[in-house]
């Protein structure tokens, strides 16, 4: 039950409550759950607040509004483990999931903007911008920055669809020995809200990765926004 006297708000309650039969199967994937109108009389509250349970609920992923028909449990989105070494093409293959990319901007060799987080910043680069589609959606957008005298010639490639990965194994025989990888919640500038057809407000997963190759710290630095919503992007860590 619902504690009025509480300092966490009944909404906040409510959700936890809902959430907790979420996770308990008492409401499995596919499931309709109660309505507003039905949950407000269940716990003696206002519809509003009810509202505000299934806002924050539908925020986490855990349940999807369908305009006539009601709310139902998401199923668990399937998870890519992109943060490995592998490459973003890979990530996704090795789980069975068809995917196309898209050059937002191709490969080109420019002066990059200064930025404390990149360690190409104020320096030349080769610099890309691709989208990740799975079935038509949008799930990921990359910048990535590319040391230009380690992949010297890279912008002569033609690199729709293909594996940045397969292709720097390939051409120029490197592999990443290691990486380091900075996560943040943020929101994102218009134009790339767009691309991931997203609102400003959105939160989206940002990662900030480094790839270390031998002799060459910080070969190449990648900046991935990530749609939650669609996917659950793991990281598989080995000892």
């Amino acid at each position: 039950m619902l504690n009025h006297k509480s300092p966490i708000p009944l909404y906040h309650q409510l959700a936890d409550i809902l959430l907790e039969r979420i996770r308990s199967g008492r409401y499995s994937p596919g499931q309709m759950i109660p309505s507003e109108t039905g949950l407000a009389k269940e716990y003696s509250i206002g519809r509003p607040t009810v509202r505000q349970a299934m806002d924050t609920l539908e925020k986490k992923g855990l349940i999807q509004r369908k305009r006539g028909a009601g709310t139902f449990v998401k199923h668990p989105a399937p998870q890519v483990d992109l943060f490995s070494l592998a490459g973003t093409s890979r990530a996704f293959l090795t789980k069975g999931i068809p995917i196309e990319t898209k050059l937002i901007e191709p490969m080109v060799k420019k002066k990059i903007a200064q930025d404390p987080e990149n360690p190409f910043g104020s320096q030349t680069a080769f610099f890309l911008s691709r989208l990740t589609l799975s079935r038509g959606n949008p799930v990921l957008l990359e910048d990535i920055y590319l040391n230009p005298e380690l992949f010297m010639g890279i912008d002569k490639i033609d690199l729709e669809n293909k594996s940045l990965a397969q292709v720097v194994s390939d051409q120029y025989y490197l592999t990443p020995e290691n990486a380091n990888q900075q996560f943040k919640v943020e929101t994102l500038e218009v134009e790339k809200a767009n691309w991931l057809k997203l609102k400003p407000s959105d939160p989206v997963l940002t990662v900030r990765r480094n790839l270390n190759f031998p002799q060459a710290p910080n070969g190449i630095f990648s900046v991935l926004f990530c749609r939650t919503d669609v996917f659950a992007f793991s990281q598989t860590i080995q000892s």
